[in-house]
C-alpha cells in the first residue's frame, strides 16, 4: 500500500516538472518580431507582431491601434482627478473586435516599455474614455485613453499590448 502511494506521488511530481519546464521553455521572453508582422513564435504557434504608431496590428481577436501618447502630471475629470507619482502616458487607442463573438478588452494588459528596457504596467481608471473591461461585439471598435504613471522624463521604446484570453505573444507597437 505504502509503495504504490509512493510511486504514484513520484509520478504527480514528475509531471508537475514536466509542466513546469515546458511553461519556462515556450515563453516569450527575448522573442522579438519584425516589421512585417513575420516573427519568432511565441510560444502558441503564432508570431508575435510589431506595427508601428498609427498602424493596426493583431493580438487575439482584437486589432488594435495606438493613435498617439500625451504626457500629463494629472488624469480624470472633476470627480476622480488622479495626480501622478512621476508622470502619466496617456495612450489613445483604438480596439476592434475581429473575432465572432462579444468579449472584453482588458486594460490590463496594456504596458508601456521604456528605453532602459523596464516594463510599466497600465492604471486601472474609471473616467469616461478609460478601457477598463471594455465589452466589445464583433465588428465593433472603441477608442479611450489607456493610462500608464512613469518616472518623470522616461523615454519610450513600445507599447506592448497582450490578449489576456490567449497565449500567443504580445502585439508590440513602436513609440515614434
Amino acid at each position: 500500500m505504502l509503495l504504490g502511494c509512493g510511486v504514484s506521488a513520484l509520478i504527480v511530481l514528475l509531471l508537475g516538472i514536466g509542466c513546469t519546464v515546458a511553461v519556462l521553455s515556450g515563453g516569450t521572453e527575448g522573442t522579438s518580431g519584425t516589421e512585417s508582422g513575420e516573427g519568432t513564435d511565441g510560444g502558441a504557434g503564432e508570431a508575435d507582431e510589431t506595427v508601428g504608431m498609427g498602424e493596426p496590428g493583431t493580438i487575439g481577436q482584437w486589432e488594435a491601434m495606438v493613435d498617439n501618447i500625451d504626457t500629463s502630471s494629472t488624469h480624470g475629470d472633476e470627480f476622480s482627478m488622479e495626480e501622478a507619482q512621476g508622470e502619466f502616458k496617456l495612450i489613445a487607442l483604438t480596439v476592434e473586435n475581429i473575432g465572432d463573438e462579444a468579449t472584453y478588452f482588458d486594460e490590463s494588459g496594456v504596458y508601456l516599455v521604456g528605453e532602459d528596457g523596464n516594463r510599466h504596467s497600465s492604471s486601472t481608471t474609471l473616467t469616461d474614455d478609460s478601457l477598463f473591461l471594455e465589452q466589445i461585439n464583433p465588428g465593433n471598435e472603441v477608442s479611450g485613453t489607456v493610462v500608464v504613471d512613469v518616472p518623470e522624463g522616461t523615454g519610450l521604446d513600445s507599447v506592448e499590448i497582450e490578449d489576456t484570453g490567449s497565449s500567443e505573444g504580445p502585439l508590440v507597437i513602436e513609440a515614434e
